[in-house]
């Protein structure tokens, strides 16, 4: 049986910019996978369980959530790139 993780969180500022920088997926409503553009820049709010990614696509707005520990994967795998500094102070001191 396994425990959950008692290792600290990171702690994302209310609101802040990243930068997608590998392959980082989301999923629509119960359909398939989708694909955010790498290159994207997007704002990201957090959410008490996750964190809410927004964009413009051809003049729409894009809005997807990804959970925390999904978010904080694609980090420390380098495919989100956290711009904001405090951000960036948050998570590496997690």
């Amino acid at each position: 049986m396994t425990t959950p993780s008692t290792e600290p969180r990171a702690a994302y500022p209310e609101k802040f910019q990243a930068r997608i920088k590998g392959r980082v997926q989301h999923r629509v409503g119960d359909g398939p996978l989708e694909d955010i553009p790498a290159g994207q820049t997007v704002d990201v709010a957090t959410a008490i369980a996750s964190l809410v990614l927004s964009w413009e696509s051809e003049g729409q707005p894009i809005t997807v959530t990804l959970a925390k520990d999904e978010f904080e994967l694609y980090v420390s795998q380098g495919d989100i790139e956290l711009l904001h500094s405090d951000a960036n102070t948050a998570a590496a001191s997690a």
